[in-house]
């Protein structure tokens, strides 16, 4: 099944490199460093990330660190600042008008496989090495608040804007479209979380961006006589509530019991935009349930259906709009209650409808059809998953 913000990528995360200062100066000083840039929509404040139009899809700008001297120098200070912010509880972003976040190395520079696959240039392909560890590191930059920054790559790189459209993020190569989505889910994380949930401080973030740390120093004397935070988060062994979170989300495509119809929906916040586009049907996992039971929770809130006991749980893709996981599934409803449908339950969706499987892989594949219906843009997990469906649903038959 083709997905789109796959996993096909050589960047290692090198997660427990985070916290290792001497590392993340090591980065910041090696000329091969590349750094992509986000900065918010000035039209709906989402986050849109700095890409090249020069082919027919777009492609993420990742910009060596040596490019330009004054952006080497605001990451070195970046760099000197995060190493300050683990000693003590000083708000980087205080000090700088920018947020910065290491993604990992890429190992394998010039495959097939690699955030940068067209490069063959020795220069290019340089890795930094560290203890037993070598690739092209990656920073992710936000830039929304810093004029400098924004001047500075209007000036040095042609042919290039920032971009959130779906239509050009859903054009970006699967390797590309991981690395925004892992970025863009961290710099909105850090965008939306400026206070400490436990006492309302300002949390700074540490570990090169990848964690928030309360800044409130105020102690307390505990039950037996020491001192301790007073802030409830910093009293914590660990400060999970400071690290990132992501929301599981499940999205359904639903078959008939006889295998040869396909029941998609219209949601009524589109009403206005598009009354011809029909989808899948999602919804957010809620506290206690398993994956199967939220599909079967959803699709009954959605469409008044009961599926049988065979749900398939087909494949989870990061979805960065904002922050989720979304976890592919494929349902078959209950024989006799087909025609049971409804859409007054939870009100999401103002039209259901099943679909003939042939007329669906008409669309699927690009054939003439009557033009009434639309599906999502394909690489969408939703379009997979319809076009699966539809497969198998066809294949079934003969």
């Amino acid at each position: 099944m083709a997905v789109f913000f796959g996993a096909r990528s050589s960047l290692n995360r090198f997660s427990f490199l985070r916290s290792n200062v001497a590392f993340i100066r090591s980065v910041v000083a090696f000329p091969n460093t590349r750094l992509i840039f986000y900065r918010k929509s000035q039209t709906d404040g989402s986050l849109q990330v700095y890409a090249s139009k020069k082919s027919s899809n777009p492609r993420i700008v990742y910009l060596p660190l040596d490019y330009n001297e004054q952006i080497k120098a605001l990451l070195g200070r970046w760099a000197m600042i995060n190493e300050e912010a683990t000693k003590s509880s000083i708000n980087i972003r205080r000090r700088l008008n920018f947020t910065c976040v290491f993604l990992g190395m890429d190992e394998n520079p010039g495959t097939k496989e690699s955030v940068f696959p067209e490069e063959h240039e020795s220069r290019h392909l340089a890795r930094l090495t560290f203890e037993k560890h070598s690739g092209i590191p990656v920073l992710a930059v936000d830039i929304s608040g810093n004029a400098e920054f924004q001047d500075l790559l209007d000036k040095i790189i042609d042919d290039a804007e920032f971009t959130s459209s779906i239509t050009d993020i859903l054009n970006l190569s699967p390797i590309d479209a991981a690395v925004f989505s892992y970025a863009r889910m961290y710099l909105d994380w850090l965008l939306k979380n400026q206070f400490c949930p436990g006492c309302g401080s300002s949390v700074s973030p540490i570990w090169a961006g990848t964690k928030l740390q309360c800044t409130n120093e105020e102690k307390e004397v505990g039950k037996d006589g020491e001192s301790i935070f007073k802030c409830p988060v910093r009293r914590t062994r660990v400060n999970n509530v400071c690290f990132p979170r992501i929301d599981p989300v499940v999205i359904i495509a639903l078959r008939n019991s006889k295998g040869d119809k396909i029941l998609l929906g219209h949601n009524a916040r589109r009403k206005q935009l598009d009354k011809r586009f029909f989808s899948c049907f999602s919804g957010f996992m809620e506290l206690g349930e398993t994956i199967r039971s939220t599909v079967i929770r959803e699709v009954w809130e959605e469409t008044g259906l009961k599926l049988k006991n065979n749900i398939k749980i087909i494949k989870s893709q990061p979805w960065p709009f904002p922050a989720n996981l979304m976890i592919g599934c494929i349902g078959t409803t209950e024989e006799g209650s087909e025609n049971n449908i409804t859409t007054h339950l939870d009100c999401e969706l103002d039209h259901l409808e099943w679909f003939d499987a042939n007329y669906i892989a008409d669309i699927v594949y690009g054939r003439p059809t009557d033009g009434r219906i639309k599906l999502p843009q394909k690489g969408s997990v939703a379009f997979e998953l319809i076009k699966m469906v539809t497969d198998d649903c066809i294949s079934t038959k003969l």
